[in-house]
């Protein structure tokens, strides 16, 4: 019987050992929303991080696409990404970028019907200066301001609201590996209008590193008159482990499953 313990054990210790694992990075992330207008209520994510390769996994989320126990995965460094829901054993390609362009084609294919004009557009630096720690890691602080005028006509009747937002980012340089950027980045979101992107781009593109704590607060307020909409978004990594074991195999989408799509696709 003892023999045949050791030979167990023995299996057991060399097929961990056979399991491919890397030195890498995990880390846990909150997000909150308040106001009307806000995308995100409440949002807990845990992310492992390997080189390039990343896995993030949605454990608590409002979103109707970002469920709970899904997750999103990255090999190249958050240009390539899928969402993954073991439950329905499907996956989806995740395409942040492409998503923006086609909700903008789509608009624009409603001709007369709704129509999205912004004006005016410009983005400030405010500031720039050491940021402490978040989850143990220093931090540069970095403010911005970016104003524009957004006029949305629907049947040639048009409302025009006037658009503010202050941001917040505090930033790591001390970490190298570029998965994190499935989760955190820097660079804003598109909007859809090229002359804004492009300045938001030029701006905020610059902060040096991976944003470890963002604060957004953003004012919409008629130009006709009326209670301006206010909403503030805060992301926050909590904890952060830069020395962890991660086995490549959380990196891989699981046999079987089917790849699907998000949205049906016009035909």
């Amino acid at each position: 019987m003892r023999k045949l313990s050791s030979v167990f054990a023995f299996v057991a210790a060399f097929t961990i050992a056979a399991v491919p694992c890397f030195a890498g990075i995990h880390y846990q992330a909150v997000s909150k929303g308040e106001g009307a207008g806000a995308q995100v209520s409440n949002m807990q994510v845990e992310g492992w991080v390997s080189g390039p390769k990343a896995r993030v996994e949605f454990k608590d989320s409002g979103n109707p696409v970002m469920k709970e126990g899904t997750y999103i995965l990255t090999k190249d460094g958050g240009k390539t990404m899928y969402l993954v829901d073991p439950k329905e054993k499907t996956y989806v390609e995740w395409d942040l970028q492409g998503m923006a362009g086609m909700l903008g084609g789509i608009t624009q294919g409603m001709g007369p019907l709704l129509k999205f004009q912004v004006s005016n557009p410009k983005v400030e630096k405010l500031a720039e200066e050491d940021g402490g720690t978040v989850a143990g890691q220093p931090t540069r602080h970095y403010r911005y301001r970016t104003s524009y005028a957004m006029t949305v006509k629907v049947f040639g009747m048009g409302n025009t609201q006037n658009i503010v937002t202050e941001q917040e980012i505090w930033a790591t340089d001390k970490l190298s590996d570029v998965g994190l950027r499935a989760w955190l980045r820097s660079e804003p979101p598109l909007t859809g209008n090229a002359e804004l992107d492009k300045l938001m781009k030029a701006e905020i593109g610059k902060v040096n590193g991976f944003p470890l704590k963002t604060v957004t607060v953003n004012t919409s307020t008629p130009q006709k008159g009326g209670k301006p909409t206010v909403t503030r978004t805060t992301m926050e990594v909590t904890q952060i482990d830069t020395n962890a074991t991660v086995a490549d195999s959380r990196f891989e989408i699981p046999a079987g499953f089917q790849e699907t799509q998000i949205m049906p696709v016009a035909q």
